[in-house]
């Protein structure tokens, strides 16, 4: 009885992995395809960079919101219902995109699509660290959970360019929205909802913080921390880089020479590439800790800009994707794994949920900004030194910030 009760334990951690897994599955989808349909917004809007790429910063505001709202609920409520509300909101507000004629319409569409699609990043990542925790193998499970994002973009880009070429743009939109709806609302259906009382006695902060100064602390209090405050900038640094080249890879690859369906392979290898990355940062985190992964990641990103800027053809291109996929991967699971290692699992979902959110909102502007500089100055040169700075400077916080309990 024991043996089959083992078997039906294993059966169902594995049942959550996969559910986890297709939820951050959307968050590669969309990160990683919208943007593909880029070139065609611009040539059928007729409209300039800068503006197309508002619609990505609403996208992104609606990401931030919808992950801080699902992160604090996850905390106390069943993730089921707050799963199938965005499943609704990431399918219909993708689908909707298929009627884009304005501006307007591109913004709203959008924003409607992030408010379903931040849940999807916030959710997963607390729930399987919660079902794990004290488990062998918890950092690697966390890294496989995480490997969506890269499989998502792995599958999705291309087939995102290959419904362009072949269906048209509307109808790609429309694709993709189900296959958002479907793939969440299957995830709302597996993924525990609201921790027991044995998840919560089980979910302690690890052994180098205070415990008792750690579960007595609410979230109002953790994030005012020097810690957390770091944590949250350092986490920003990695989301607006991605997002910076998710929109703008494309558009810079085209204009130096590189065919489309190039750009938008290239676009989808970034995510595939990235898997051995996140695999690689959960194993690294069982031996150096997440603070060391994040604090080399962020460094080895910023060589990478570094070659993007002096791009100039298409093995250079293929060259980039594979080396920042990699540290990509690593930086994106370390921006989970870090805030568990610092502060327990008590109020991981709100802790994710409000760090995301910000950094969400970081990587709102920067597809915007990338845009605004390089519709001043026709290039990105400037905005890629600006990142560079910024990603250097967060990789020697890194490596300077305490694990000691702030008080």
């Amino acid at each position: 009885m024991s043996g089959i009760r083992n078997k039906k334990t294993v059966w169902r951690d594995w049942l959550i992995v996969a559910a986890c897994f297709c939820g951050t599955l959307v968050i590669g989808l969309t990160f990683h395809s919208l943007g593909v349909f880029f070139k065609p917004l611009e040539r059928e809007l007729l409209e300039s960079r800068t503006l197309i790429s508002s619609g990505y910063t609403m996208f992104m505001l609606g990401v931030a919101v919808s992950s801080f709202v699902a992160g604090r609920l996850v905390d106390r409520f069943s993730a089921r219902p707050i799963l199938l509300i965005c499943a609704l909101l990431a399918g219909g507000g993708i689908a909707l995109c298929s009627q884009i004629h304005t501006i307007g319409q591109l913004r709203i569409f959008y924003a409607v699509a992030g408010l379903g699609v931040g849940a999807t990043w916030s959710v997963p990542g607390s729930a399987v660290q919660r079902h794990f925790h004290g488990k062998n193998n918890s950092g690697l499970v966390l890294a496989i959970v995480i490997s969506g994002v890269g499989v998502g973009g792995l599958i999705f880009a291309p087939l995102a360019d290959y419904l362009i070429i072949n269906h048209g743009w509307r109808q790609a939109y429309i694709i993709i929205g189900i296959v958002c709806f479907a793939l969440v609302g299957w995830s709302a259906l597996v993924i525990k909802g609201r921790p027991t009382h044995d998840d919560i006695s089980a979910v302690q902060p690890p052994e180098h913080i205070n415990k008792s100064s750690v579960s007595a602390a609410s979230i109002s209090h953790i994030i005012k921390r020097p810690t957390f405050i770091g944590i949250t900038f350092l986490v920003c640094l990695a989301e607006l880089t991605f997002q910076a080249i998710a929109v703008h890879l494309v558009p810079h690859a085209t204009d130096v020479g590189i065919s489309a369906t190039s750009s938008a392979f290239a676009l989808g290898i970034i995510g595939g590439i990235s898997i051995p990355g996140r695999i690689l940062a959960g194993i690294m985190s069982e031996k150096t800790g997440w603070k060391s992964v994040m604090a080399l990641s962020l460094g080895c990103i910023a060589l990478c800009i570094i070659w993007l800027l002096m791009l100039k053809s298409t093995w250079m291109l293929y060259s980039f994707v594979v080396l920042y996929g990699i540290v990509h991967g690593m930086a994106m699971t370390a921006e989970v794994g870090i805030l568990g290692e610092f502060f327990g699992m008590r109020w991981l979902g709100g802790l994710l949920g409000i760090s995301s959110s910000i950094a969400f909102i970081a990587a709102a502007l920067s597809p915007y900004i990338l845009g605004f500089f390089y519709d001043s100055t026709g290039s990105y040169t400037t905005a890629f030194f600006l990142i560079i700075g910024l990603l250097l400077s967060g990789s020697i916080l890194a490596v300077f910030m305490k694990k000691g309990e702030q008080k």
